[in-house]
């Protein structure tokens, strides 16, 4: 027979005998919990959850501090079809000067404020990014034929509306060697294509015109995100009341304006996270209450799981922000799991007590034998859980480890308000009922828990061979459940920030995924000629349909062995006079004089194609610092950081391919580069962590389970009910899994802690019937039954507000969260329902084959 604790015993006493110092204690408690809870924030960056020493998720996460290459604010202004774009340009123009006043934006582009200005940095040095395939191009377009053909058409494009533009344009490159730079530096920045024309980051289909803001701070600083966009929405509405001025009245409606990128995807993530943590704490507790009440038929009982559980989850989270100062957006579904597992402990104790009290026990006496026999069951309950959660403390990934620590201790503090706390409410209740000299009749609904309990004992054998037939059928499924790495799919659908990005994407042509050649060195040589090598390699992928674009530094800053064959072939064809600067400028000038055009026009933009003719010196690193619109083009592939000098080869994927993983020729480019190349991208981190969460997982689970079976060990101080605590956990997960696989729900980086959770509740069911199991060993068969099935029945209410608690998750619109709901519902229920029958089934036949050993046993 197991032995009570007296100590719980004594407390139970002290708190029915001083129970009003006990609720002052706890509201001193509580109060202080709820001031240090008032200041906790969450953190919604998803890249957060993840291994921080992790090769694959350090190089994503540094490449993208040191580069800044999500962090963007995308201002989005459409154009409608068929629009004037002079007056869109014009609407611009005023938003971009406003929006360069928001103090929390140290930088707004969307033009090259002068054109003229880049093409005078690089015209002069443009024929050295020609390779051999262009070469001949280059001498047909400066051949007498050519620059009669290229005049002609500047009297063309001089009659058409967009004269003002081509004018500028042709003054300062009359033979149209600016697409050179057009075809050589592709970019302005990112995959989002510069309208050399007019200057706009405008999308080809002329429909979209962005605006890309730089903030001063990241986008997880929620609350200086959300005055950015504030800033921001106040500066558009402004433009957009000053429309008519810019546009005239006859312009129809203002543009439409949206907001995208990091901080917006980053601001409606938080703004969902806090009403959902809300929402779910708020439906959990309803559920759970409603539930509480429909089985024990009383409304003032109500606040026997109110007020611990509310403590408990204050002390909880008065907790994370001394340990933590903040959540992540992973531990949004914590207060729902404590709400549906810390009202465990309530319903076991309150059910031994209203059991002990119809069988005409004293108020002391009730709660005496509540609190050390069904109270040492939520004890060891208690602890067993939380060393299931605390078992993730090993785990590398930073988010499950904090939801670990968060609900291991969470689930403790609410253990210990219910043993504290409950005694002393029972207490105060019946002293108020003594006092009003009412009658109250306890009671507890069966769910028809205690005929199906009954039923089993009865009929061990039937029992034990419908499980094994279940059983078989779900080991089966279970292979065809599938892991979802994707961190995207883990985030709610619809979020708008996310569909402008995916928005400018389509009109861009290009959208933001990519995977990307890190490139590491001492000097901006070595990089360069690396990035050279890098973007050779890749580009024969894209010849093979892997990828289907490449970016590389190379672009802005040939290699030196390509400009010094540059350099050669130009003294080469001057020599011959096929590039002869003299008769170039004296041809072009012959025929605008014969097409009517002034020919003085163009003298300066004559003199820098001689000079491109007969460049003075190489392009290098350094021409681009001399102004911050070159500089911003280089920034983007090379620079100079804390950690030495980087270089980025950005790699783009066919549209919706090798979303999950990398493909691997891409794998064996960087390898065959040597060390100081190293791939990354989103695909890269999912192939790199897939397999990591799966194996952390398991370390997790099994040091989760030793740790339970060592506190079960210390419990029963046998073998033999210590594993039969791990019944239920066996049989009833793989239940789990096996509906999982039926019902099509994927495992992902946030239900897999779950499913390790589930290791605590299987175990905490398993406990209380084994507890009371142990109680009557040295009872009768039926007295043994029908103490089971009494027990059995707050196992199954317990089960039932577990599934309603986290119920609430299922409705959320977060994938990650809603299938943590659906997770956690089957497993508790299934571990539940094997620990009211298969359990009972086993320890039937258990006690069947001692009577028989025991002759003298009834």
């Amino acid at each position: 027979m197991i032995a009570r604790s007296p100590l719980l015993g004594r407390l139970a006493l002290f708190a029915r005998r001083r129970y009003r110092a006990v609720f002052l204690g706890a509201l001193l408690c509580f109060a202080i919990a709820g001031l240090l809870t008032a200041g906790l924030e969450f953190d919604t960056d998803v890249l957060h959850l993840l291994p921080v020493h992790d090769p694959a998720v350090k190089t994503f996460t540094d490449t993208i501090e040191q580069f800044e290459s999500l962090d963007n604010l995308l201002v989005v202004v459409r154009v409608p079809e068929g629009a004037v774009l002079d007056r869109y340009q014009a609407f611009v123009d005023r938003l971009g000067e406003r929006l360069q006043k928001v103090p929390s934006l140290q930088q707004i582009t969307y033009k090259l404020d002068a054109p003229e200005d880049l093409l005078a940095s690089f015209l002069p040095k443009s024929l050295l990014f020609l390779n051999e395939s262009s070469r001949p191009a280059l001498l047909q377009r400066l051949s007498d034929e050519g620059l009669h053909s290229r005049v002609s058409e500047l009297r063309r494009q001089l009659s058409a509306p967009q004269a003002i533009a081509v004018k500028e344009l042709a003054k300062l490159d009359p033979a149209g060697i600016s697409e050179v730079l057009l075809s050589q530096m592709g970019s302005n920045r990112g995959s989002l294509q510069a309208d050399w024309t007019s200057g706009y980051l405008l999308s080809g289909d002329h429909r979209i015109i962005l605006l890309l803001g730089k903030p001063i701070k990241p986008p997880q600083d929620i609350d200086f995100t959300r005055g950015l966009i504030d800033s921001v929405n106040h500066e558009i509405e402004a433009t957009r009341a000053e429309w008519h001025e810019l546009a005239g009245d006859d312009a129809g409606a203002a543009p439409e304006v949206v907001l995208g990128g990091g901080y917006m995807i980053a601001l409606s993530d938080a703004s969902l996270i806090q009403s959902e943590l809300a929402l779910n704490m708020g439906t959990s507790a309803i559920g759970v209450l409603l539930l509480f009440f429909f089985a024990f038929r009383r409304w003032a009982a109500l606040a026997y799981p109110i007020i611990p559980l509310g403590g408990g989850l204050l002390l909880a989270f008065g907790f994370a922000r001394l340990a933590f100062g903040s959540l992540n957006s992973a531990t949004g579904g914590v207060a729902a799991l404590l709400i549906g597992m810390g009202i465990d402990f309530v319903i076991v104790s309150y059910g031994r007590y209203v059991e002990a009290r119809r069988g005409g026990a004293s108020v002391e006496d009730g709660l005496v034998t509540m609190s050390s026999t069904a109270g040492l069951a939520v004890f060891f309950g208690a602890v067993t859980t939380a060393a299931t959660f605390y078992a993730f403390c090993v785990t590398d990934f930073r988010g499950l480890r904090q939801m670990g620590i968060l609900a291991g201790t969470g689930i403790l503090l609410c253990a210990v308000c219910v043993l504290v706390l409950l005694p002393a409410l029972l207490a105060w209740s019946e002293e108020r009922r003594l006092a009003k000299a009412r009658n109250i009749t306890l009671h507890l609904h069966t769910f028809g828990s205690d005929r199906l309990m009954r039923a089993c004992q009865r009929r061990p054998g039937i029992a034990l061979a419908i499980g094994v037939v279940v059983t078989v059928v779900a080991a089966l499924l279970v292979p065809r459940i599938h892991f979802e790495d994707s961190m995207q799919k883990m985030r709610p659908a619809g979020n708008p920030g996310i569909l402008v990005q995916e928005e400018v994407g389509l009109h861009f042509g290009s959208g933001f995924d990519q995977m990307m050649l890190v490139i590491s060195g001492d000097s901006a040589d070595e990089v360069l000629a690396l990035s050279e090598k890098a973007a050779a390699g890749a580009r024969l992928l894209v010849d093979r349909g892997i990828l289907r674009s490449v970016e590389a530094a190379t672009a802005m800053v040939p290699p030196e062995e390509h400009q010094k064959a540059a350099l050669e072939w130009l003294a080469a064809e001057r020599v011959s006079g096929a590039l002869d600067p003299v008769r170039v400028k004296a041809t072009f000038l012959s025929a605008a004089a014969a097409e009517g055009l002034r020919p003085e026009a163009f003298t300066h933009g004559l003199d820098m194609l001689a000079q491109a003719l007969q460049p003075p010196d190489r392009i290098r690193v350094e021409d681009y610092a001399r102004s911050s619109q070159t500089r911003q083009v280089l920034d983007r592939f090379i620079r100079n950081t804390k950690d030495g000098w980087k270089g980025i080869v950005y790699l783009y994927p066919p549209p919706q391919v090798w979303k999950r993983e990398a493909p691997p020729q891409a794998y064996a480019l960087a390898r065959d580069l040597g060390p100081k190349v190293a791939l990354t991208g989103i695909n890269v981190m999912s192939t790199a962590l897939r397999e990591r969460v799966r194996r952390e997982a398991i370390v997790a689970a099994v040091l989760g389970v030793l740790l339970v079976l060592a506190i079960l060990w210390i419990d029963f101080r046998r073998l033999r009910p210590a594993l039969l605590a791990f019944v239920p956990l066996l049989v009833g997960g793989t239940w789990m899994f096996g509906a999982m696989a039926a019902f099509g729900i994927d495992m992902n980086f946030m239900n897999i802690f779950v499913t390790t959770m589930i290791i605590g509740i299987a175990t905490d069911y398993a406990i209380y019937i084994l507890h009371r199991h142990e109680e009557t060993l040295d009872e009768t068969r039926e007295v043994a039954e029908a103490a089971l099935a009494e027990t059995g029945k707050g196992v199954l209410l317990a089960a039932l507000t577990t599934i309603v608690g986290f119920g609430s998750l299922a409705t959320s619109h977060y994938p990650g969260l809603k299938s943590m709901g659906y997770v956690a519902g089957l497993g508790a229920g299934f571990t539940c329902l094997v620990s009211i029958t298969l359990l009972p089934a086993l320890l039937s036949l258990l006690r069947r084959g001692r009577d028989r050993r025991s002759p003298g046993a009834q």
